[in-house]
Formats: structure tokens, sequence, C-alpha cells
């Protein structure tokens, strides 16, 4: 019986995707419940109830989606035979509880109720301007749960000193300004 074949960067990248992308879909999944539950008559005042346990559910897949990243790029180092001894670990709990520009999850997780109370004020049906408010939403977590992860994985390569760079992997339909900087070696 003959040894399975070494793993290559791009297999190893593309499972630590995969496993990410599981906690992205299940955070964006709990958000459309929760959004589910919004009373079309009273909207702003509905959803705000739910904001505490939504941010609690994204914070949780932030802290998820980071804490592999240093396991990530260790094996994605070792299989092209490179040191992959850190500096220092990271805190996955750095990544998480706040949005990746900065602000607060509380106040971003609060912008579908602009979305959807602005498209009633222009004249959409309120069933509608509910769908645009949990695309927005769907948008936002899953957003931030990734960029969470992402985050950690550059820190947890900038703690590497035999790390120099890095190649961008495309993974399914992505956009066009994805595809461009696929397989880009970046420093």
């Amino acid at each position: 019986m003959t040894a399975p074949a070494p793993a290559r960067p791009r297999e190893v990248a593309l499972a630590h995707y995969r496993d990410r992308q599981l906690l992205v879909d299940a955070a964006g999944t709990v958000a459309g419940q929760m959004w589910s539950e919004v009373d079309p008559a009273n909207i702003a005042d509905s959803w705000a109830r739910q904001i505490p346990e939504l941010t609690a559910v994204v914070s949780g897949a932030q802290l998820g989606a980071a804490r592999p990243a240093d396991r990530y790029v260790d094996d994605a180092l070792d299989v092209q035979d490179l040191d992959d001894e850190a500096a220092s670990p990271i805190d996955p709990a750095g990544f998480a509880g706040h949005a990746s520009d900065g602000r607060g999850l509380p106040g971003l997780l609060a912008n579908p109720v602009v979305v959807a109370l602005l498209a009633i004020q222009d004249g959409v049906d309120v069933a509608r301007a509910l769908l645009a408010g949990r695309a927005n939403l769907d948008m936002l977590v899953r957003t931030q749960v990734a960029d969470a992860g992402r985050l950690a994985d550059q820190v947890a390569l900038t703690a590497r000193p035999a790390a120099t760079g890095y190649v961008r992997v495309a993974v399914g339909n992505s956009c066009s300004r994805c595809l461009i900087l696929a397989g880009r070696v970046y420093q």
C-alpha cells in the first residue's frame, strides 16, 4: 500500500477555506432566521431586540473563523518545507466582537433596518423592503465572519519570519477583482 501524496499548499488553502465557509454559512443562516422574526409593523424595535443575540452569534463565528489561523499557516508552511515557527501565536479573541472597519458590531447589525425603512420610504412594499434588509444582513454577517478569519490568517502569516509572502487563491464563482488578484505572489 502506498502512502497518500503529501498535501500541496493549494489543497491546504482550499481545505481551510471550506472549513471557514461552513462558519460563514452557519452565521448567515442564523442571521436570516432571526431577521424572519422581524415584525413588519414595527421593524426597528423588533430588530433592535434581536441585535444583542445576533452580536453574540456573529462574535462567536468570528472567533471560530480566527482560531485556526495559526494551525493553517503552520500547515501551509510545512507542506512547503518552510520553518513554521511563530514569533508569537495570534489571539483569536482580538478578531471577534467588532466589525472589520473598526466599528462596533451592534451598530453595523442595525444597518438592515435602515435599508428596509429607506426602501419603504421610497415606495417599496414592506415585504420587498424586508427582503432587501435581509439581503443586506446576509452580506454584512458573512463578510464580518470571513474578514475575521482572513485578518487572523494575515496576522499569523506575518508572525512567521519564514513566510515571505502568500498567493491568493480564487474559489468558486469569484468576482472579477478576485480573479485578477488570484495566483499572484504578495509580499
